[in-house]
């Protein structure tokens, strides 16, 4: 009886310590299943924010321009956003700058299009309409007319491109 129960309480013994490995192993699963379930959540989500650069060939003999760019969300949705843009014309050495709207019926998605508008100063007050389409999470191209002489064509078209990171 003795060697009975001693077999028992060594077999319990020897047991009990995979039980308790295997239920620490599981929940090390869950955990990883929940944070992964949060990261894709966070990649997924629309960035608040993107700040970039942007090459146009906006001023005088349409020469490459280099300029910032920052574009914020406004509201939960992301159908309306606020662009700031700067860019540094070298043929006049000046700055010009437009604050816009970008409307985004289609979502923040890659090869979603755009339509937007602004106002703002390049060699005076001007206005710009455009469209674009982001090419990818970091990557937009736009055909822009701004009541500026010059372009392509001579008509006004200027055409942009860039690159932003998202916040």
């Amino acid at each position: 009886m003795k060697l009975k129960v001693t077999l028992v309480l060594l077999a319990l013994l020897l047991v009990t310590p995979s039980v308790l490995a295997s239920d620490e192993i599981a929940q090390e699963r869950i955990d990883l299943f929940i944070a992964s379930r949060q990261m894709l959540a966070e990649e997924r989500a629309t960035p608040r924010m993107k700040v970039g650069m942007v090459l146009n060939n906006l001023g005088a003999d349409s020469e490459i321009s280099m300029g910032v760019r920052v574009e914020s969300k406004i509201g939960k949705q992301d159908v309306v956003r606020v662009i700031t843009e700067t860019t540094y014309l070298k043929e006049e050495q000046t700055l010009a700058g437009f604050v816009s709207l970008k409307l985004s019926p289609f979502g923040d998605k890659p090869l979603a299009m755009y339509l937007g508008g602004g106002a703002g100063y390049a060699d005076g007050l001007r206005f710009q309409v455009f469209a674009g389409i982001d090419l990818t999470k970091n990557l937009f191209a736009e055909v822009r007319y701004v009541n500026l002489t010059g372009g392509l064509g001579n008509k006004g078209l200027y055409l942009a491109t860039g690159f932003q990171f998202t916040f």
